[in-house]
């Protein structure tokens, strides 16, 4: 049997990680499932969340906004709507997006504007909410 898998994941950012891994936590809309090596064959559609990935001792946080995920002959592949480790966030630069979100989207835009106002929005507030575990992590392993 197996003892680790390729796992890929795409963002419209592009790579986010690329790499053989021996484990993956992570949502779907079915619930949070653990990919292990000789996983069976899967497409699912994922949600929100932090995907855990396991490459021995080693583990690494990225956070997703969503996507699709694939298993196939023991190779990982996600699109995600949006994608980023979760080391890369700060605070700092999460709350100048909320802050630029609101304001645009008190100026009542309409049509792509307002789209993307809500996207980048919807989008920083996961970034703040992730770079709280992140910060909280780090001080549990102070």
């Amino acid at each position: 049997m197996e003892k680790n898998f390729n796992l890929e994941i795409i963002s419209p950012e592009g790579e986010i990680f690329k790499g053989t891994v021996t484990e993956l936590i992570i949502n779907t809309v079915e619930g949070q499932i653990t990919v292990l090596p000789s996983h069976t064959p899967l497409f699912t559609k994922l949600i929100e969340g932090e995907a855990i990935i396991k490459k021995g001792t080693e583990v690494i946080f990225i956070a997703l906004t969503g996507g699709f995920l694939e298993i196939v002959n023991n190779k990982v592949s996600i699109l995600a709507d949006y994608a980023i480790k979760s080391e890369e966030i700060t605070i700092k630069s999460a709350e100048e997006a909320k802050k630029k979100a609101e304001q645009i989207l008190k100026q009542k835009q309409e049509g792509a504007d307002l789209i993307s106002a809500k996207t980048e929005f919807r989008r920083s507030l996961f970034e703040l909410k992730i770079a709280e575990k992140v910060r909280r992590r780090s001080q549990v392993n102070r």
